[in-house]
């Protein structure tokens, strides 16, 4: 990481973090929200890597406590069962909220979907 900090609308930011944050832009008017959530997601793990380490003990401890592990399902109430189907990061959902409100990209069942089969690694169950 840089240490170069620079002065932005009068912050003081980190050079890198600026970069960043004109390629995530420039990504955005070109490219689809796959592309910047990928990008984002590169982002948060090399920031971030005691926290990416840190989430992946937390879905393996997901995993080891589901009652069947290929759907996902979890203890439900009396009558019914839930599936479980993958955990998403808040500060992973902040970086794309800041680019995509929720008229621009709904995070519906059929986007989390989408992002469990796009990125196994936040994926609870062995099957979708």
């Amino acid at each position: 990481m840089s240490n170069i900090v620079m002065v932005d609308n009068g912050i003081l930011r980190k050079a890198d973090n600026v970069e960043l944050a004109e390629k995530i832009i420039q990504l955005r008017k070109q490219k689809d929200a796959w592309v910047v959530i990928d990008e984002l997601l590169k982002a948060w793990s090399k920031r971030a890597p005691e926290e990416v380490d840190a989430f992946q003990i937390q879905i393996r401890e997901y995993r080891e406590n589901l009652i069947d592990k290929r759907f996902g399902q979890t203890k439900g109430g009396k009558d019914f069962g839930r599936r479980f189907i993958l955990s998403f990061p808040k500060i992973l959902m902040l970086m794309i909220r800041t680019q995509y409100k929720a008229d621009e990209l709904p995070m519906d069942s059929k986007f989390f979907a989408k992002f469990a089969k796009r990125y196994p690694f936040f994926k609870i169950p062995d099957k979708i």
